[in-house]
Parts: C-alpha cells; structure tokens; sequence
C-alpha cells in the first residue's frame, strides 16, 4: 500500500519543482535537533507501560536514567511530561536574582559543606538535625554586609516568628531562601521521620523548584514563594486545631506553598490572553496561570522523586491537595473561597471531616499568598515596592503593544497610596478578619493591627521610597 503512493508522491514533488529547487515546506523534523534539548534538566526518557525496558533515547546513546535531572515515565502520564511539552528554545543561561543582584548558583556545593560525614545520609533524622544545628543555631555568627545593616544566619532560627524577614533572609543566601526555609519547614513539622524523606530526593526537589522560578520577577519569584511557605507554617502552627491535620495535608501543604507560583511569567492572566500565549493554548482563559504552578509544581515532585517511595494511594492523595491548594490562590476566584469558609463557620467546623480540614487550608494557603500586606510596616513597604513595579514592566510592555493600561500598571499614572490602600480595604483586610474570626486567637488579632497600621503608612505615602 505505501510503496504503490510512491510514485504519485514523486510527481507531486516533480510539479512543485522551481528550477533546481524543490518547494518543500520547512518542517521542525526537518532540522537537526541539538543535543542539548535532550541532555537537558528536566528532559524526560519515555518508555512503553508494559515494556521492562525503557525506549531508547532518539539521539542515541541508550536511556537517559542515571543522568541528574532524569526520570522514566509512562507515556500516558501527562503531568511528568508538561515541562517537556514546553519544551527549551534555547540552551539554559546563568541569571541574576533582581532582589540580591548576586549569580544564582545551583550546585552541590552548600550542600556538601553542611554534611560532616557520609554516614549522616543514611538517617534522615539525624542529617535534619545536623542542618538545623549548622543553619539556625545561635552560635553561627558569621554576618554579611546588607543594605539595611548587617543580618545574622541566625535568623533562620525564628523561622516561626510573624516578623520573620524573608527579604533578609533571601540576601544572606544569595538568593536561595526557598532552599533553607523550605528545608527547615520539613524539619519543624517532623515530615523526614514521619515518611521516611530520602534527604537527597528533598535537596533535588528543592534545587529543581528554585530553578524554575524566574529570578527576574520583581515580586513573583523563589523569594515570594519562600515567604509565603513561612507564613503558611506560622498561621497553621497557631491553629488550636493543628494536630487534628493529617501529615499528609502538612506535607501537601509546605509543598503547594513552595511550589505556588513556580515558572510565573511575571505577568497576569490578562496580559496571557491579550497576547496569545502558549499557556492559554494549553490550559484555557480559565486560572491558565494557577492550572500551570500545579502542573509544572507536580511535574517537579515526580521528577525529584521527593515522594515516590510512598504508596500511590498516599502519592495520589499529596498531589491532589497540591493541586487543590495551588488552584485557591487564584484572585479570580478569590470570593468562591471566602463564602466557603463563611459557610463552614455558620454550619460548625469539624476538625475530624477532611473537607472541612481542606477549607481551612485554602483559606490559609489565601492569607499566606497575601501576607506581604501584613509583615511589619518596613517589611510590607518593600514588598509594594516590588509587587508595583512588576505591574509596571507589565504595562510596560502593554503600552510598546499598544494595549489599553489600567492605571495600576501604568508607572506615570499609578499612585502607590489609592493602589496598595483599595487592596487592602477590599481584600486583605477582610481575608484576614475573616481568619481571625475562625482561629480567635491574639496571634491573629496581632496580624489585623498590623495591617490596619500598614493602611495608614500607605495613605501618606505620595510616592515610593527608595
């Protein structure tokens, strides 16, 4: 059947002839793939379910397992296979983070200088304690020179504390606070002991997420994430109900904080869909960004294999909560979520129904994503400062386009004051007090005079200091 189209191909190709030339369309297969797409971070070895053996890499050299990044999946798993659906244009560059100006590093380099001895790998529990010991312990005293004085390492160790400077923290490391904090987070919550964590799959898991965030973001990046993560741990410790939540939800939990805007464009959903972007193509005008962090967020925890040696009932169960928590922070439909937990506290809350535990949680995963409103006043102006200015390179970018700009994205119309105050009358204020009525606690009645006290700073502010 094929041989016997030959020769009608052969003369349609014969008709299309331009003196010597062949009029053929220009096809991606036509051109030599270079070998760094396949060898790349993140490159995904398909092999067939039912095959024992893995299909062979198409560029040769057999299946790409043991190489770092690597990971064997079945073709019908779409989640592992998202990132590689996006695909690389371009062979991976060294960034600069915008908040500390300095190369981000990603190597094994901090992490060989915090074990001691090989034996310490073998025991999740005692290399935690061995981290927590190095990075948080008041005794390390070493200081590095800050645009705000010097900050001591130490910080790490009020971790638990709301005044916890995340911006600090982020410039002491060099830009790698998701890193430590998501690493202490494990450890306060007792998750290596509680399912067996291998040490290095956290360490990769953590490595592969700080790497798809782009430092360039102003306000959407590892250090935004990182601050959101810590908030999450201190509203949920601070919970009367805490030990009532399964481990499994706390691991979900500190997962979908890290991991909440992963990859984030550093532009809204709006600005995705005026332009046509591949992500609306693929997941819809519909959360398109928070249906991308989940699915690039999943897509990092099969690959680093953080949670594989669990059962896949349990894995199942850790990555739908991810999912579910990721999608909440949708500002979209961020009124659904609110009259959810109204509705839980006029019906009565059960600590003992997981719906209801799974409604306290987006509610906590909602006020964490919006905590920068309510940090103490120097801590919030510099989270504004950078929340504005990515709205800014926004409309930016929206007026080269042509676009019609809002006044909050336009740098010449924009006033700080009427912007971050509306936010904080419409939505943060009362998110909070809405928090603060379920828990009743004075952790949480603390939180709302901190952002009655940010309000009024912003109604003086004419424009933003330096």
């Amino acid at each position: 059947m094929t041989i016997s189209l030959l020769p009608k191909c052969f003369a349609m190709l014969k008709g299309n002839r331009q003196g010597d030339m062949l009029d053929l369309p220009s096809l991606p297969l036509d051109k030599e793939i270079p070998r760094y797409v396949f060898e790349r971070r993140g490159a995904i070895s398909l092999g067939l379910p039912t095959s024992p053996k893995p299909r062979k890499n198409i560029c040769g050299g057999g299946p790409r397992l043991s190489r770092r990044g690597g990971v064997s999946v079945d073709v019908e798993d779409v989640e592992a296979k998202y990132l590689r659906l996006l695909g690389d244009t371009e062979p991976p560059t060294r960034k600069t983070s915008t908040i500390t100006q300095f190369t981000v590093k990603t190597s094994l380099k901090d992490l060989r200088r915090m074990q001691s001895t090989e034996s310490d790998m073998t025991d999740p529990g005692v290399y935690a304690g061995r981290f927590k010991r190095k990075m948080s312990a008041p005794t390390v005293t070493r200081h590095r020179q800050c645009n705000d004085g010097l900050v001591e390492w130490s910080q790490l160790n009020r971790i638990g504390f709301w005044d916890f400077d995340t911006l600090s923290i982020a410039r002491i490391t060099k830009g790698r606070c998701l890193f430590y904090i998501g690493f202490q987070l494990l450890i306060k919550h007792d998750l290596f002991e509680e399912f067996s964590l291998d040490v290095m799959s956290v360490l990769k898991f953590l490595n592969l997420l700080e790497q798809h965030y782009e430092p360039e973001n102003p306000f959407h990046n590892a250090t935004h994430a990182a601050d959101v993560a810590q908030a999450l741990h201190c509203l949920l410790s601070n919970l009367r109900s805490i030990d009532s939540f399964e481990p499994k939800e706390l691991l979900a939990s500190i997962l979908a904080a890290l991991a909440h805007d992963v990859n984030h464009p550093g532009v809204n959903q709006n600005f995705l869909i005026k332009t046509a972007s591949h992500l609306m193509k693929i997941n819809g005008n519909t959360s398109l960004l928070e249906q991308h962090h989940s699915k690039v967020a999943k897509s990092l925890i099969k690959e680093s294999g953080i949670i594989s040696h669990l059962s896949l009932t349990d894995q199942d169960e850790v990555l739908q909560i991810v999912e579910d928590l990721i999608m909440a922070t949708d500002m979209a439909q961020h009124q659904k979520y609110v009259n959810n937990m109204k509705a839980l506290m006029v019906s009565g809350y059960d600590s003992q129904n997981p719906e209801h535990r799974r409604v306290v949680l987006r509610l906590a995963m909602k006020c964490s994503d919006l905590c920068n409103t309510a940090r103490p006043w120097s801590t919030c102006v510099q989270w504004g400062k950078l929340v504005l200015e990515e709205f800014w390179r926004q409309g930016d970018e929206e007026k080269k386009m042509m676009f019609d700009v809002t006044n909050m994205f336009d740098r010449d119309q924009c006033v700080p004051s009427k912007a971050l105050t509306g936010f904080i009358d419409y939505i943060a204020e009362p998110l909070f007090t809405l928090w603060a009525d379920f828990c009743d606690t004075s952790f949480t009645r603390d939180i709302c005079r901190l952002i009655d006290n940010n309000r009024s700073h912003w109604e003086e502010v004419i424009t933003l200091p330096v």
